[in-house]
């Protein structure tokens, strides 16, 4: 029987899929997306500008902040409940769309002579049945629903492909298959994938940060007069 891939080559060939799919759509998404993030950062704003609002009438009124009060105005309250609908606006388009042409992208891939995607290929991982043979396609789709388990649960399913000797992602239980590896090291270049994601995200994750507290900082300053 062939032996089973393991964690972080998956997750390489996975990021490799995934970064394919989204250079694919960008550019049918990016003029909505756009603008959804937009609305997303104006709805942010508004919660900002209510809550220092809020926050300077009771200190101009000789008080100290209650926050109790502050979690009951209406007017908060109100701001905070937009800003769920423009963040639920801004990830439902992208997510839904990325979802449906990775699952097509996946099943394809793993009804192909390469038995995987195209990331599974470039790192010699194959999806298989347990009986080591190629899924039928009523599996492969099925895999990829369970697939969202996986991501609900915090991706603590992805993680359970870490857990040796079999290391089945929780979609690979459900799914009753196995991705399976050539016997070869994760190449040097599928190393460098992952740190250079790393260093995106640490990258993207600073960037963030300091654009919050720009506009953080622009509505005290608005409370402030």
């Amino acid at each position: 029987m062939s032996a089973p891939a393991r964690f972080w080559p998956r997750y390489a060939a996975w990021s490799l899929d995934a970064a394919l799919v989204a250079v694919v759509i960008a550019p049918f998404l990016w003029g909505r997306v756009a603008r959804d993030l937009h609305a997303l950062e104006q709805s942010f704003v508004l919660v900002l500008d209510r809550f220092y609002g809020a926050l300077g009438r009771q200190l101009d009124a000789g008080g100290t902040p209650d926050v109790l009060a502050l979690l009951s105005d209406a007017s908060i309250e109100h701001a905070v409940a937009a800003l769920q609908t423009a963040l639920l606006r801004a990830a439902a388009t992208p997510v839904l769309v990325f979802s449906a042409v990775m699952l097509v992208w996946q099943v394809a891939g793993e009804r192909s002579r390469w038995r995987g995607s195209f990331g599974k290929y470039a790192l010699g991982l194959r999806v298989v049945d347990r009986e080591d043979r190629q899924p039928v396609l009523l599996r492969s789709v099925l895999r990829q629903f369970a697939g969202v388990l996986s991501w609900l649960s915090l991706n603590i399913g992805h993680a359970m492909a870490a857990i040796a000797p079999a290391h089945l992602a929780l979609h690979d239980r459900l799914s009753g298959t196995r991705v399976v590896r050539d016997d070869a090291p994760l190449p040097a270049w599928a190393r460098g994938w992952i740190v250079l994601q790393a260093g995106i995200f640490a990258a993207l994750v600073f960037a963030l940060t300091g654009r919050l507290a720009s506009l953080a900082q622009a509505a005290v300053e608005r409370a402030l007069g």
